[in-house]
């Protein structure tokens, strides 16, 4: 693993905007000099996730997570802190004398031999292509526009007949049930076979960039099955995949968009149209995995599926489906009845830019959807669209939306409508937020509040004191006294790059996220005593049960005088606290 210096990740952490980077991810928006955004880190359906830009930090205050802008891209991409570092960076646009990769996890041999077969399959059909006996192909794929810039890009090929595919894999060494396992040959009795014969192919890849399958097309007119997908196999599952992921993903994130289409080659036609951040879900379903992944890639999601009545109600389902995770959600209105593919091969990739920027919310989409499928002549059929419309309105927060949507479902369906109040969200009670603070875990917050912005405060804590009697405010304690130690200074956002302790980093961000706590001596005289008071009163009580069990006369006497000190150090300090209250 390479290694980024410390100066380069101060300066990262320095210069990236937080609000800015999470933005990449999810929908923040702006109250006052925070943003606010859902949390990801819990089951959260209102914004709960506060961002910081000053303090450089996020908190939410529901489930507890804190932390700077590395440990939110190192939590939310489940990645190590040097690649998160490099994400951020690049999502800032700061430079890297480095570039740190992703760390390798263990692989399993036989599924790295499948990709083997995978990748000499890309090989083998992408050099086809370029060979006399594809020229009806490449002929084919001219017209629409796939010259051999984005052939290479797509890794576009030609699997020829004679199974030629399979010879060439066995001539590699490569055996029949590894050919078989990755649907490139199939056996039958008279041998193997190629399973993508006289076919133009177009390789699918997982989110990591593997090979993993193809989707298929024909050339002749009279074979029923245009295109073909490799069948589920154990590298295979179509409701896992978003085809693209891995080259749109860089570009999503930095554009906070992301373009969701039908198939294959209406990503590639956005590609041409100079839409690099495009992916597709090899047809019109869309499963909660796929929501997952497209949900990761940016803030905003954009869905141009065809203009058909097929494509539009493929939209609506899986819309409202991120709508439902709390994205924002777009959709192209698409009102040729041609999906992107068909519109930049008949007028160019101008009209598609231009039928691009033609962007509409959910609620716009869900208007209109609802209105083209219901026979505005008939009372029971706008009854029924009015209730469905309405239970979509009224999930909205936002009072202006409700209002407005509820205004237009009135004009077009000639009804007296309402929206339902809005409900206010009822806090999650979490032991965040339900916990009662005692006076010492008061204190103690108190003396780390101080000692993070004072080195006198620091200074005097670990001469007079140098401990705190909780475990997690203990180790922040040591972290902070560290810090000073080495820089005179603890700056929050930089002490949580320095623990990898969840607890220590949720508990800076918090006491960072209150007002600062400027070194005061009398109101660190006083939490300094409340801790003593409870570290004697501790060790008074473990004497007394001491005491209760069986002991030697000796060592009883030793016990007792231990006691008898301890309670009357206790005892003084109970009377200063007693004077400082008069």
């Amino acid at each position: 693993m390479v290694r980024i210096s410390e100066e380069e990740i101060n300066a990262i952490r320095e210069r990236a905007d937080i609000a800015d980077v999470i933005g990449h991810y999810l929908q923040v928006q702006r109250q006052g000099k925070i943003y606010k955004a859902v949390c990801p880190f819990h089951d959260d359906h209102s914004p709960s996730l506060n961002i910081n830009p000053e303090l450089k930090l996020y908190k939410c205050f529901v489930c507890g997570a804190g932390g700077n802008v590395f440990t939110f891209v190192q939590r939310y991409e489940n990645v190590s802190f040097p690649v998160a570092v490099g994400r951020v960076a690049s999502l800032a646009g700061i430079p890297l004398s480095v570039q740190p990769e992703a760390e390798q996890k263990p692989r399993d041999p036989h599924r790295e031999n499948l990709y083997k077969v995978l990748n000499e399959t890309i090989r083998f059909t992408m050099y086809q292509l370029d060979t006399g006996d594809a020229g009806r192909e490449r002929e084919y794929l001219e017209k629409r526009g796939l010259n051999a810039d984005v052939r290479n890009v797509f890794n576009i090929g030609y699997n020829p007949g004679s199974d030629s595919l399979c010879r060439f894999l066995h001539a590699k060494g490569y055996e029949d049930r590894d050919i078989v396992s990755c649907n490139v040959g199939r056996m039958s009795e008279s041998g193997m076979h190629d399973v993508f014969y006289d076919r133009i192919t177009f390789p699918i890849h997982d989110e990591n960039g593997n090979p993993i399958g193809f989707s298929a097309r024909t050339l002749d007119p009279e074979n029923p099955s245009k295109y073909i997908n490799t069948t589920e196999t154990e590298l295979f599952t179509k409701g896992d995949i978003v085809y693209n992921y891995h080259r749109a993903r860089t570009t999503a994130r930095h554009e906070g968009k992301v373009y969701v289409c039908e198939g294959v080659t209406d990503v590639i036609a956005l590609y041409r149209a100079g839409i690099k951040n495009a992916v597709c879900t090899l047809g019109t379903s869309c499963t909660p995995h796929q929501i997952r992944l497209l949900k990761g890639m940016a803030a905003k999601t954009v869905f141009c599926y065809d203009g058909d009545n097929a494509g539009q109600a493929a939209t609506y389902r899986a819309a409202k489906m991120l709508a439902a995770e709390g994205c924002e959600v777009l959709i192209v209105r698409n009102r040729t009845g041609l999906d992107p593919d068909e519109i930049i091969t008949k007028n160019g990739p101008e009209a598609l830019r231009e039928m691009l920027k033609q962007e509409m919310t959910w609620m716009e989409f869900v208007l209109s959807y609802f209105q083209s499928r219901t026979n505005m002549e008939s009372y029971l059929e706008k009854k029924e669209m009015a209730e469905k419309v309405m239970a979509e309105i009224n999930s909205l927060n936002d009072e202006v939306d409700r209002r407005y949507f509820t205004e237009q479902l009135s004009q077009m369906t000639g009804f007296h409508l309402e929206a339902e109040a809005v409900k206010k969200p009822q806090p999650v009670k979490s032991l965040q937020t339900v916990r009662v603070v005692s006076g010492i875990e008061k204190a103690e917050e108190m003396i780390l509040k101080m000692i993070m912005h004072s080195p006198a405060a620091a200074r005097r804590f670990e001469e007079e004191l140098g401990f705190l009697t909780g475990s997690v405010r203990q180790r922040a304690a040591m972290l902070i006294l560290d810090s000073m130690h080495r820089t005179s200074k603890a700056d929050p956002s930089a002490l949580i790059d320095e623990t990898d302790d969840e607890e220590v980093r949720s508990l800076i961000s918090s006491l960072a996220y209150e007002n600062d706590t400027a070194y005061d001596p009398k109101v660190m005289d006083g939490a300094l005593r409340r801790v003593k008071i409870e570290s004697l009163t501790r060790e008074a009580d473990a004497y007394k049960e001491q005491l209760k069990t069986e002991l030697n006369n000796e060592t009883r006497e030793l016990i007792l005088n231990r006691y008898s000190d301890c309670i009357r150090e206790l005892r003084r300090y109970i009377d200063e606290e007693n004077d400082n209250r008069n």
